[in-house]
């Protein structure tokens, strides 16, 4: 079927452009950014420049390419990950207007399915919770201090995808990813480096959170490209949710590097209030049963 991939360059864009290709789909890859268009290319996708917040052009480009489903990796954040809380400002954009007006255009033009990616911290940054929490309580946890306009953008977004397909044609999927992993992925080759150096702060706290490698990240989106159910989220993460601290001393002893000295969770605070939180407090270890069980998608080991 033809697929448009938006945000197609992105960490998890060029990985399901392969897949997605591999998988036998005519592949459209859609960027902001000319210069970006030999990367969709190389990925098997054909290219398409267009900017989302431009409603008109959105419609028309969505309209002449006729895709089936539409996959919407509308996130940005720094490379090395969001430190504070106006780090998501970028992203926040998207979700509010990039996302709805890509939705639109995917209605209008009669597309069957959208695809929209998310993230583990839509259900908020509780300190507590279950064992393992699944889909069936989406808005759990309350935001993180400063953060009310950003969880409200993504937690809207969600919604405008989840609930398209009860005034329209098009039926809306969410995919909750974990935490990226992975040799391409910019936060873990900055990680590595930085562990090689002996200079990866380890914090501490008792928060655990959900992790998903890059690769598993693509199979599962295809697989919901295919299989997923309109209206529903899925946790896309690993068999594994682990603290942020045993991440990177297990990223230690791979590399045979020193134990990573802990760094007090105030003190890290100082310098990434953000990460403090979603890191050393945030109770997040996630199930997975669901899109195993839908998608017929399992997790590599780690």
């Amino acid at each position: 079927m033809r697929v448009l991939v938006a945000g197609a360059t992105s960490v998890p864009g060029l990985p399901l452009l392969r897949e997605l290709n591999a998988r036998g789909h005519d592949v459209v890859g859609l960027s902001r950014q000319l210069a970006k268009t030999p990367q969709i290319e190389q990925a098997g996708a054909k290219p398409v420049v267009a900017d989302v917040f431009d409603a008109a052009p959105i419609d028309s480009v969505v309209a002449d390419i006729e895709p089936e489903v539409v996959v919407s990796l509308l996130t940005t954040l720094p490379k090395r990950g969001p430190m504070r809380v106006k780090d998501f400002e970028p992203a926040r954009e998207l979700w509010s207007r990039g996302a709805p007006n890509l939705v639109t255009a995917a209605q209008r033009a009669g597309v069957r399915r959208v695809v929209a990616e998310s993230v583990i911290f839509a259900y908020g940054y509780p300190t507590t919770g279950a064992a393992l929490t699944d889909e069936s309580d989406p808005y759990p946890g309350p935001p993180p201090p400063g953060g009310d306009a950003m969880l409200k953008a993504l937690r809207d977004m969600e919604q405008t995808v989840l609930t398209s397909g009860n005034h329209s044609d098009t039926e809306g999927i969410v995919l909750r990813y974990g935490i990226f992993y992975g040799p391409d992925v910019p936060h873990t080759q900055m990680f590595t480096r930085l562990v090689k150096w002996c200079a990866m702060p380890v914090v501490t706290g008792d928060g655990i959170v959900s992790w998903i490698h890059i690769d598993d990240v693509a199979k599962a989106t295809a697989a919901a490209v295919d299989k997923g159910r309109g209206g529903q989220i899925y946790n896309i993460v690993d068999d594994r949710p682990q603290s942020f601290g045993d991440y990177v001393r297990e990223l230690s002893a791979e590399l045979h590097r020193p134990k990573p000295l802990p760094i007090p969770r105030r003190l890290f605070g100082l310098v990434a209030p953000y990460g403090a939180i979603a890191f050393g407090d945030t109770w997040l270890p996630l199930s997975n049963a669901k899109a195993k069980s839908e998608l017929g998608w399992t997790p590599s080991p780690r």
